[in-house]
């Protein structure tokens, strides 16, 4: 477990935003403590050794958490966009997709199934797009969707969309390291899943 040293503000607005019974976050496979600010990693509970991102993870984190809280109540508005459509994708697109997109095919691309079993072991759902496809909520109201094509005879390919509104939270630098995030999670979950 760590302490996140969220200010107060934040935790505050974040209780509001949640409005659950039992005061947490629960995100991506990690339960955040409102009243206390403390991050546990539900995911890799029963790991002797749990593996982190980096060293930077935590306030990255940290930093994502503070920016979500710091605006209006986000509220999914169903339209699906790639990660270009926002403001500075469309410059950063070709690091999104080797730092996201390219890993995606490579880790799922020959075991699709394993993206699925990943996904709901970090409350992700089954979609019908593509081959395969899930459903995160990273933050409450804040997925994304990852769909995956599938072929015998040509590589695999996978796509990374948004709903509209996370724009309106996250500008793209947050959204990729999101993007990130969920993936480092779901490749965590993949290998505790086998």
């Amino acid at each position: 477990m760590v302490n996140l040293n969220l200010p107060q503000e934040t935790l505050d607005k974040l209780k509001w935003m949640v409005n659950n019974p039992e005061n947490t976050l629960c995100f991506l496979g990690f339960t955040l403590n409102l009243s206390t600010g403390d991050l546990q990693d539900v995911l890799q509970q029963k790991v002797t050794s749990p593996q982190v991102k980096d060293g930077t993870m935590y306030s990255q984190i940290a930093e994502l958490l503070i920016k979500y809280a710091s605006t209006s109540k986000p509220v999914k508005v169903g339209k699906l966009v790639n990660f270009k459509d926002f403001s500075g994708g469309y410059a950063y697109e070709n690091a999104f997709h080797r730092r996201v997109v390219e890993p995606i095919v490579k880790l799922f691309g020959k075991a699709p199934q394993n993206l699925i079993k990943a996904a709901m072991s970090i409350g992700g759902k089954q979609l019908e797009y593509g081959d395969c496809s899930i459903e995160i909520e990273t933050f409450p109201e804040i997925s994304l969707t990852i769909i995956l094509w599938v072929d015998d005879e040509l590589p695999s390919t996978a796509n990374v969309l948004f709903d509209e509104s996370s724009g309106k939270t996250f500008n793209a630098e947050d959204l990729a390291w999101l993007s990130d995030l969920t993936l480092w999670r779901l490749s965590i979950a993949q290998t505790l899943a086998v």
